[in-house]
């Protein structure tokens, strides 16, 4: 069985391994060190270490070598037809092993324009189209200079080599600029035990989007366009929020493509992909960046061919192996299937979680596809988001509706940036003063209950009119009644919040399109956030916030829309 070499099969280049085996071949993996901070290392080799406990054994890995003689020598023993790389890390010995094997790649003296950032922008410069005025800096001083030559205010300081958002930071001014060069001298990045160039660039302002492209044989062929949110955290940092799928290509977005067409040649691309990232602002597009490898997020092959119709690991390999497809693939229309669109959760501090409601958030979502978190099922404090590869998870959202899409997004950020606690449970409940219980046949006449009730309990409370119901017994009640109450007062309720969504998502199903839950002042008071916090988890089951009425019985009602 012919084999294919993967190098830093991580990320979304997992897809590679069932790729190459439902084509007949036999995948082979290698190893490569990461780059950057012992910080940022460790999510990633965490990372790395679940996918192999999770391949197949008779897949071969190469790993341990002494030095890139050894490893060509070791590779060379699997006679491989295709060496190509998995990730950004995988680049640069991606390219040098099919280059010494003879087999399809880039030239091997564009690998530090394929790699670092400050050479992709000469590269450019150099073919004469837009590029972004950058310096390498070796001090707070080489970082003044720069900002004194030439006309900006707002600055970009990042390591040259690296991937995602790791070690970027966003500058207005002198001063940012001198405290984000010390605090990265302070803890550089490391690329193969050598200390990675830091660079400081005039930042662009504008919408920040992703091409994705193939090439074989120069011959360059786009395959999807994506959109990326990103959120600045008060240290200046720079992490993703979510990236979306553009469906249609609106008003200069084909000149975005054709731009993009333009920096593979000045970059030098021949072969395989490129995962480009453009901004476009009032003067038009320019690169951030080119990552010389599959787009990232891990995204599962379904997901992906739920919305594309394809997945770029799987167009990657047919564009090697038939080197003539991409003469006819590339006068393919650009259709999406669906509206796809992924979403990192970001914690703006260092969480404890005790215990993960997000799981049960991600799911009741209507566009939810899949979700990944790495950490539930034990009590963990989760690192302050600074990159996607220390998110505190992904969850990755489809639909025919573009709107259902962004709705999802726009509530999941909103709960993590004001209500964490609703998405990572710590089990504390919020002290509240003047206890009092809430008489639920004056609730349901106040509320005009007619016909059937049900009363979700966890004090025993029986109405006359009314069914009642406990946390256990709940799952045992039939669907479709006309409202709901949910009487919870008891704080033990609310020490795992998960289990709590879980409960309160059943109830909402037991309620018929049309239908009411009214929860009085005394249960909600319990939840983290009080009537806010309540608010969020109608919010994520599908309900509908109502006015509230006038009075005093302060209950918080919403309806069931749909089913």
């Amino acid at each position: 069985m012919e084999k294919i070499v993967i190098v830093s099969c991580v990320s979304t280049g997992i897809n590679f391994l069932n790729d190459i085996r439902y084509r007949g071949y036999m995948p082979v993996v290698v190893d490569v060190p990461f780059v950057g901070t012992m910080e940022t290392v460790r999510p990633m080799q965490a990372m790395q270490e679940s996918i192999y406990a999770g391949m197949s054994d008779d897949i071969p890995v190469i790993k341990d070598y002494a030095d890139y003689d050894e490893l060509v020598a070791r590779v060379k023993e699997y006679e491989p037809i295709l060496v190509l790389a998995g990730s950004e890390f995988g680049v640069p010995c991606a390219t040098r092993l099919a280059y010494d094997l003879g087999l399809p790649c880039n030239p091997p003296e564009r690998i530090p324009a394929m790699t670092r950032k400050a050479e992709m922008h000469k590269a450019l410069k150099e073919y004469g189209i837009r590029f972004i005025e950058g310096r390498i800096i070796n001090s707070v001083g080489d970082a003044m200079q720069f900002c004194d030559s030439i006309d900006a205010d707002d600055f970009v300081v990042k390591w040259s080599r690296a991937a995602g958002t790791q070690g970027v930071h966003l500058c207005h001014g002198r001063e940012q600029v001198a405290a984000a060069v010390g605090k990265a001298l302070s803890d550089p990045f490391i690329d193969s035990g050598e200390k990675v160039d830091l660079l400081i660039q005039e930042r662009i302002i504008g919408e920040e989007y992703i091409v994705n492209t193939v090439s074989r044989n120069g011959i360059h062929r786009a395959v999807s366009v994506w959109h990326y949110n990103k959120v600045e955290m008060p240290d200046g940092s720079y992490v993703y929020n979510y990236g979306e799928t553009v469906n249609k290509l609106d008003i200069g977005a084909s000149r975005m493509v054709r731009y993009a067409f333009d920096v593979l040649e000045a970059i030098g691309i021949k072969n395989g992909p490129v995962h480009g990232e453009y901004m476009i602002d009032a003067r038009g597009p320019v690169l951030m960046e080119v990552n010389c490898r599959p787009m990232g997020g891990s995204m599962p092959r379904e997901f992906l061919e739920g919305i594309c119709g394809h997945h770029e690991t799987d167009i990657i390999l047919d564009t090697y192996l038939d080197p003539e497809r991409i003469e006819n693939d590339r006068n393919i229309q650009y259709r999406m299937k669906r509206k796809g669109a992924f979403k990192l959760f970001i914690l703006p501090d260092a969480t404890k979680a005790v215990t993960a409601p997000v799981i049960q958030i991600a799911r009741r979502l209507r566009s939810y596809y899949k979700a990944s978190f790495g950490w539930p099922g034990r009590e963990v404090l989760l690192p302050q988001t600074t990159d996607m590869e220390n998110a505190g998870g992904i969850v990755y959202l489809m639909h025919e509706n573009e709107q259902v899409v962004m709705e999802d997004l726009a509530l999941l950020h909103k709960l993590e940036m004001h209500y964490p606690k609703i998405l990572f449970g710590d089990a504390e409940v919020p002290p509240h003063s003047n206890r009092t219980f809430a008489d639920i046949a004056e609730v349901m006449k106040e509320t005009c209950c007619r016909g059937t009730t049900l009363i979700l309990t966890d004090r025993g409370t029986e109405v006359q009119g009314a069914v009642s119901a406990d946390m256990a017994g709940l799952s045992r009640m039939f669907n479709g009644f006309e409202q709901g109450i949910l009487d919870l007062t008891e704080p033990a309720s609310y020490t795992d919040i998960e289990s709590l969504t879980e409960r309160i998502f059943l109830f909402a199903d037991k309620i018929k399109e049309g239908g009411r839950i009214i929860i009085p002042e005394s249960s909600y008071v319990n939840m983290p956030y009080g009537i806010d916090g309540m608010e969020a988890v109608l919010l994520v089951a599908g309900l509908r916030i109502e006015m509230p009425l006038a009075g005093d019985g302060r209950a918080l009602i919403a309806s069931v829309t749909e089913k």
